[in-house]
């Protein structure tokens, strides 16, 4: 198999965005590594088609790259303030489930209680929680 190499222009991008950013080929597919100083680089992208297949890396991976780094981009404040709506987005969404479970709960345990509480009193056989509809039978003679 012949060597691989990405595109020379990519390689000066993705060096400018940082220096201990590479790129090696896997067999099938390109990768962006990172190096952390110690130990081996981390894969941090692999670069695909939409199918899965081979495709040499371009300006999408550079845009996808600089939207996942922190070190630059939106400032602390505005990230922080996107962190802090989302948390409030999803302490609403489980405060609004559980207050709908509560309420599912109160409605089946009212006719628990009603029935418990016919029991106790003495009120002879418990209501049915739910409207019951008479039966008649096919074959049944009127009397």
């Amino acid at each position: 198999m012949e060597d691989v190499r990405p595109d020379r222009s990519f390689m000066k991008e993705l060096k400018t965005l940082d220096r201990r950013l590479s790129v090696k080929f896997n067999g099938a597919n390109f990768v962006v590594t990172y190096d952390r100083g110690y130990g081996d680089p981390v894969n941090v992208l692999r670069v695909k088609r939409d199918d899965g297949g081979f495709r040499q890396p371009d300006r999408r991976d550079l845009e996808l790259l600089k939207k996942g780094d922190l070190a630059s981009g939106d400032s602390m404040n505005k990230r922080l303030d996107k962190l802090a709506y989302a948390s409030y987005e999803l302490r609403e969404k489980i405060r609004k489930t559980h207050s709908e479970n509560i309420k599912n709960m109160t409605k089946d345990d009212k006719h628990f209680l009603m029935n418990k509480i016919g029991k106790v009193s003495g009120q002879g056989k418990p209501r049915p929680a739910f409207r019951q509809v008479p039966y008649k039978a096919k074959n049944a003679v009127a009397a």
